[in-house]
């Protein structure tokens, strides 16, 4: 039998989920769950993805302990936040929250470069305040030097695969909701 392991991670909790098929039924065990949230720090809400990673590792060595035959793994997280790498691979500031207020006015910013509907009709994304776009406006704005020595941005689920493989990818999905893909073109934008 072929199993399975689905990591999904909301903004309040995540949990390990194993599935496979029996009897042409899809069957899933629940093997892992853990408390998520934010915090404050340096005046921002933030997301622990030290903490996340963390509770990543426990709940997939758990699963392994019930399953030993898992054949492979997903992660799965909410939209639009982000970690950017600098040349070495760090961390450049916080994972902060789409929640957070930094956010406010962003949309004005960002409209001095391109209009909103231009934007939508780029990125068939419709405009929330949290967007990728207006987060990265706001950390450029509050700490440019970030941005600049940003080497690589990755979306949560990413970065957390990232620290467990090795392998820097954009899954297309993921990325699309941030207001940052051409729609069109399948690609950065």
């Amino acid at each position: 039998m072929k199993y399975y392991l689905a990591i999904d991670i909301g903004a309040s909790s995540g949990r390990h989920i194993v599935g496979w098929q029996e009897n042409g039924e899809i069957k899933t065990n629940e093997v892992y769950r853990f408390p998520n949230g934010v915090r404050e720090e340096n005046g921002h809400l933030v997301w622990d993805v030290r903490k996340l990673f963390t509770n990543v590792v426990m709940g997939i060595m758990e699963a392994f302990k019930a399953y030993p035959e898992i054949e492979s793994l997903s992660i799965d997280t909410w939209g639009v936040d982000y970690v950017l790498l600098d040349e070495n691979d760090q961390v450049l500031g916080d994972a902060v929250a789409y929640r957070d207020s930094r956010n406010e006015g962003m949309d004005l910013e960002v409209s001095k470069f391109i209009t909103p509907e231009a934007l939508y009709a780029r990125t068939g994304i419709q405009k929330q305040p949290f967007n990728t776009i207006y987060q990265l406006t706001a950390q450029k704005l509050e700490h440019p030097e970030q941005v600049v020595n940003a080497k690589r941005m990755l979306m949560v689920p990413e970065y957390l695969n990232f620290l467990l493989t090795g392998v820097k990818k954009s899954e297309y999905t993921i990325a699309s909701t941030g207001s940052l893909l051409d729609a069109h073109k399948k690609d950065w934008d």
